[in-house]
């Protein structure tokens, strides 16, 4: 991901990662460095926003420790990013985006670990900070110089509230949050009022989730161009091939224009490899999370697992398992 919009703050965040990736033996950059990373600034936005709600870098290596292990060999050169950092660092952008911000900072860093939803850092923040909205409503307090925190799109709630709201942004992915993805999450949060009464009333998860693909999102008011045009996709495995499908009108329309100033067929041959490198690493970033949902856990980090992570789960496995 280029960091030319990041502040000097937020990419020392970055290295920081992965000096703490390194000292903790890992081959992989995640959410946990990450976290590690933003604490590691003690006056940088984040890092006054979390000792403002109570956390700190200390609790932060003592939380991690207790649900990561360190690695036993000590990783060399270059340490890459997981799919969750990833994709943590993209909402980063998004976060900035939305808020018509020009730069990104270590508070919109911040922003994408609570909205993220899954990984070890925005698990042991929930279990700290409780209901996790509270940072986001923090971060924003600190924008405006006070208390009023009307600008937040999802207002303060309980810890259901919270679980049920994360756990729709994640099912979202990159598209908008509609009220399926609430509804699901809603059906899905072990204990949650709402859950409850729900279920006493006869209404059953998977009837709904069934209905749900039932139904053309076109013809609702949730209706949106991104996850339109991503229900028609498809990945395929041919022989020793991976096929990626994609059939919205709008790219196939772009696909036959440059098709024919082409004459045929666009190879990674030479340089023209290094446009196919997005598309390379944003296909495998997804395969490795349906892989990651798909797999059984030992029984031990199934425990362990946050309750948005669980959610994200018990939505997801039927579909892919079809």
């Amino acid at each position: 991901m280029p960091f030319e919009r990041f502040t000097p703050e937020a990419r020392k965040v970055v290295v920081t990662a992965q000096e703490e990736a390194r000292l903790l033996k890992h081959n992989f950059i995640d959410t946990e460095h990450i976290l590690l990373g933003l604490l590691d600034a003690p006056d940088s936005k984040a890092a006054r926003v979390l000792q403002q709600l109570g956390y700190d870098k200390e609790k932060a290596q003592a939380d991690i420790a207790a649900v990561v292990k360190p690695g036993t060999k000590e990783p060399r050169g270059h340490i890459p990013f997981a799919p969750r950092a990833k994709k943590t660092l993209e909402l980063a952008l998004r976060e900035a985006q939305q808020l018509h911000h020009t730069s990104i900072g270590t508070e919109h860093i911040l922003l994408a670990l609570v909205a993220e939803g899954e990984g070890v850092g925005t698990n042991v923040l929930a279990e700290r900070i409780r209901p996790l909205s509270k940072v986001r409503a923090a971060v924003l307090a600190s924008w405006e110089g006070s208390k009023d925190v009307a600008a937040d799109p999802w207002p303060a709630g309980t810890s259901a509230t919270e679980d049920t709201v994360s756990a729709a942004r994640a099912l979202a992915g990159g598209a908008p949050v509609g009220s399926h993805h609430l509804l699901e999450a809603m059906l899905r949060a072990e204990n949650s009022m709402a859950a409850k009464a729900l279920r006493e009333l006869g209404v059953d998860p998977d009837a709904v989730a069934a209905k749900l693909d039932e139904l053309d999102p076109e013809t609702t008011t949730d209706a949106n161009p991104e996850e339109v045009a991503a229900r028609t996709m498809e990945i395929r495995l041919v022989d020793d091939e991976v096929h990626l499908i994609l059939r919205d009108p709008t790219t196939v329309t772009i696909a036959k224009k440059v098709t024919e100033l082409s004459n045929g067929p666009i190879r990674g041959v030479g340089p023209v490899a290094g446009m196919f490198v997005p598309l390379w690493r944003s296909t495998n970033q997804l395969l490795q999370q349906i892989q990651g949902v798909l797999e059984p856990e030992p029984e031990e980090d199934e425990s362990s697992r946050g309750n948005v992570a669980k959610i994200v789960r018990a939505v997801l496995t039927p579909r892919l398992r079809r």
